[in-house]
């Protein structure tokens, strides 16, 4: 599977359970937790981004490891691109707070999920990414 391909799913997949939740979040039983289906929501958001990029940089698609978040964030800031700089970083904080800050839940419920959405579509469906 190509890194494109994988942004693309996740991005999907993210879509889905937002809409999901924006309408009927109730009858999802196993995920009815709005903070815990937020948390997936961001997660599978930044990481449609995070492979949107791989899938641009050769250079860092052959690393692994924690430092490869900072990298890709130092990276896109140096692009001059301020939807894609704003957008990455936007997500790469709510992943964080996803993934560890388990005693924070206002942060998951002030996010437009449909506003997110469209920022990380407008950014996936790109042909390529100028740096």
């Amino acid at each position: 599977m190509e890194h494109i391909d994988l942004a693309k799913q996740f991005n999907s997949f993210a879509y889905e359970l937002a809409q999901e939740h924006m309408s009927i979040n109730d009858k999802i039983p196993s995920i009815s937790n709005t903070d815990l289906l937020r948390r997936i929501i961001f997660n599978k958001y930044y990481y449609a981004l995070y492979h949107k990029y791989l899938s641009h940089d050769s250079d860092l698609r052959s690393k692994s490891g924690p430092g490869i978040h900072d990298a890709i964030l130092k990276k896109i800031q140096a692009c001059r691109d301020p939807k894609l700089y704003q957008v990455y970083l936007k997500l790469l904080n709510l992943r964080v707070w996803a993934d560890y800050k388990l005693d924070d839940n206002q942060n998951a419920l002030t996010i437009n999920l449909s506003t997110l959405n469209n920022d990380v579509w407008s950014i996936v469906k790109r042909k390529t990414i100028s740096c």
